[in-house]
């Protein structure tokens, strides 16, 4: 099973070779998601340029490793192909994040920024690890009379390793051991594979091989060393849904999830609550008389529980986050101990809504970052859940970031268009962030709605949220925040449906983020 002038190839070298690049190339692309996260974020898009990226560098990589191994005989196209593979990849460990940055500088598209990142940093190696199939092919069917059996079989094993490699990636090894590691790890083996290549399957003689080895060994240098252009966390780690990372300053510390600032919390004082968006949607309690049970979505850091847990001791909490990792980080560094009346849940906020039959005096949706929007939980139908689930006299409190630019406005005209399907009268608060920057227009726009917004004059609201705030009640900082009430109607928006919410497309470049 050999070419003519090569060395004895196993059959069983062959498939573990096809078993190997198959899962590799997959993982590749299931890790570059993570790769991209921090710079673009995790929308449809990125997904969309990663799929297309890799699809298009495989259907290449097919071409030119039939091609070659026409040309070539032996193991020294698969040899050339690993070896250019897996170089390639040490250099994405190396240097991903300045190459990350210097594209989405040069590109601010939501689509083709991606498409490019993902084309300079996985389309080779995608290309190089597709091309060795047809080359083994090539290799494998010097008996003709057996060419189904042996295409069949090599076809099957890459496909496997696909499998192995999605699953393995995306189910364990990112969350094992994250996702900088993991480039190197799979760079080595790579090259690893490479090698054996060169030194038993390629007519390249000793020096030709121990050239080989030492550039392998300059790029794995490369790799132990990588550029880093984000700031050192104090902690990092890829959950199975983002990478998480608590970065500390001087006075403060912080909670980012790929690329979006999540929580911030004075270090001196853990408890109160620093960002201006939270210290005005806590006023939603001055809505509602002796509210006894309330439910947050979205944990981030804990902020909102903790304040609850210390001023509001008697009011029962459920507190949903999807990612089993931020509810971890609440508890290990950002001070969060929730007492027996919070009940934390890791579950999908709409997952919960449809399985509980609790009903809520308030609701905090707190789910939406700048570039995460979980889009099923914007629609009409959501909504209608939110509404099942809320008492007659409670209220909805709903955070939106904006960069105040035209997508974002008309993303937040068509929250406002959703919502009052079930929530007629919509008050809208529209505050700035605690630190000035260049971008003027951005703010968190906050969201009341329910029967007791309806009936309370925004006066009475003020004057209700003074007296609370005098009493500890709720923030002293939250009476000057009533004063951000945007009194403009929203313009007409569409309707949001879980057939068509297209939330990627709404997105203004020019928001904050937290690199």
């Amino acid at each position: 099973m050999t070419a003519e002038g090569s060395p004895p190839i196993s059959r069983a070298f062959l498939l573990s070779t096809a078993l190997i690049t198959g899962a590799v190339v997959m993982a590749l692309e299931i890790l570059g998601s993570r790769l991209l996260a921090p710079v673009f974020g995790n929308s449809l898009f990125v997904w969309g340029a990663l799929i297309g990226v890799i699809l298009a560098a495989m259907s290449s990589g097919y071409a030119f490793g039939g091609w070659a191994s026409d040309r070539y005989a032996g193991g020294s196209v698969l040899a050339g192909l690993l070896l250019f593979s897996g170089s390639w990849t040490f250099l994405v460990a190396w240097a991903s994040q300045p190459i990350l940055f210097q594209v989405d500088a040069w590109i601010q598209d939501p689509r083709w920024g991606p498409c490019l990142a993902a084309t300079i940093l996985l389309a080779p190696p995608a290309f190089g690890l597709s091309g060795v199939l047809p080359a083994m092919l090539r290799l494998a069917v010097s008996d003709m009379g057996h060419l189904g059996r042996h295409t069949g079989r090599m076809i099957a094993l890459s496909t496997v390793g696909s499998l192995i490699g999605t699953w393995g990636t995306a189910f364990f090894l990112l969350s094992w051991i994250g996702s900088q590691a993991l480039v190197a790890w799979l760079g080595t083996i790579q090259v690893a594979l490479g090698l054996l290549w060169l030194w038993r399957g390629a007519k390249v003689g000793l020096i030709g091989k121990l050239f080989g080895v030492a550039c392998s060994g300059l790029f794995v240098a490369l790799a132990l060393h990588p550029i880093q252009k984000l700031n050192p966390p104090v902690h990092q780690e890829d959950s199975p849904y983002q990478q998480v990372r608590v970065r500390d300053d001087q006075l403060f510390r912080y909670l980012v999830l790929d690329r979006t600032f999540h929580a911030v919390m004075w270090k001196a004082d853990p408890l109160p609550l620093f960002l201006p968006y939270s210290q005005l949607m806590v006023a939603s309690l001055a809505l509602v008389d002796q509210p006894r049970r309330g439910l947050i979505l979205g944990h981030g850091g804990g902020s909102l529980a903790k304040w609850l847990a210390h001023y509001w001791p008697d009011l029962e909490m459920d507190i949903i986050e999807f990612d089993p990792v931020v509810v971890r980080m609440a508890e290990d560094y950002f001070e969060y101990r929730p007492p027996a009346n919070h009940h934390v849940r890791v579950k999908d906020g709409r997952a919960f809504l449809n399985t509980t039959d609790h009903l809520y005096d308030v609701i905090w949706i707190d789910a939406f970052a700048r570039h995460m929007i979980p889009f099923h939980l914007t629609t009409k139908e959501f909504y209608a859940a939110v509404r099942t689930h809320l008492k007659p006299d409670g209220v909805v409190a709903l955070n939106l970031a904006s960069s105040g630019e035209e997508l974002d406005n008309a993303r937040a005209a068509a929250v406002v268009q959703t919502m009052r399907r079930e929530f007629p009268v919509i008050e809208t608060f529209a505050v700035k962030g605690p630190w000035k920057s260049g971008q003027t227009k951005a703010e968190n726009l906050i969201f009341f709605a329910g029967s007791p917004v309806t009936e309370h004059g925004h006066e009475a609201f003020i004057e209700k949220v003074t007296a609370m705030a005098m009493n500890r009640q709720l923030p002293g900082e939250a009476v000057a925040l009533l004063a951000s009430h945007r009194t403009d109607p929203w313009p007409m928006g569409f309707e949001l449906t879980d057939d068509f919410a297209p939330y990627d497309v709404l997105i203004g470049k020019d928001a904050p983020d937290a690199r």
